[in-house]
């Protein structure tokens, strides 16, 4: 009950403004920077874990940019630029795969706020995607313990070149997934293999709206 009485608290201050509380608990990026014990990185099939540093970062063959950028002051927020590079196999696959960027490397249990809370991103979107774009969530470190949502049509949606909010119930990654928030290693991962260019300045929970069940029916 303790804990589930942190949650909601921390959710309730990272709600009550795009500010978010500065606890790993409940907020991933702030001002965009990770919050401590939080790890951004970067990554592709040639290289999996790239991290962000001093706010930089780039995945092998340069096909995924991290820059920092500004939304109120100087460095407040991250550019992240998908550049849909692609390198073709024998098979006319794309060896690359999805390139993606992504917060890991801890671990909490939200699961009392599964049904009560959402991912919430802070964001502008400088270029609409061009292929399929999508978030996901991992736990026990493991790529079988997961849960993703497509967001391309979201994004698309989003007015260009303005700050929006992006927010995202934590039961639509779990629906009919094996994600399982007791154990979360992974709190968000972003990735396409296309072309995409957005700006993050925040990411955290928030509490969705009195009445709504997410993606519980």
């Amino acid at each position: 009950m303790k804990l589930y009485k942190s949650i909601l608290f921390g959710i309730a201050v990272c709600g009550s403004s795009t500010s978010f509380a500065q606890d790993p608990l409940v907020s991933y990026i702030q001002s965009g920077q990770a919050v401590p014990q939080w790890q951004a990185y970067v990554g592709n099939a040639l290289n999996y874990f790239v991290p962000v540093e001093n706010q930089q970062a780039k995945t092998p063959r340069g096909n995924l940019l991290v820059e920092p950028s500004s939304k109120d002051g100087n460095n407040d927020a991250l550019r992240i630029t998908w550049k849909g590079k692609k390198v073709k196999n024998q098979w006319g696959g794309n060896t690359l795969n999805d390139s993606f960027f992504a917060l890991g490397k801890h671990k909490i249990d939200i699961a009392q706020v599964e049904d009560q809370a959402a991912i919430a991103i802070e964001l502008k979107v400088n270029r609409s995607p061009s292929e399929n774009v999508f978030i996901s969530m991992q736990c026990k470190y493991s790529n079988k313990c997961s849960g993703k949502i497509p967001i391309k049509h979201q994004l698309k949606k989003l007015p260009e070149q303005e700050w929006s909010m992006l927010t995202l119930p934590l039961n639509c990654f779990s629906h009919k997934s094996t994600m399982d928030f007791s154990q979360v290693t992974n709190i968000v991962s972003i990735s396409t293999q296309g072309k995409l260019d957005i700006e993050v300045a925040n990411i955290g929970l928030v509490a969705l709206p009195k009445g709504s069940k997410g993606c519980k029916s």
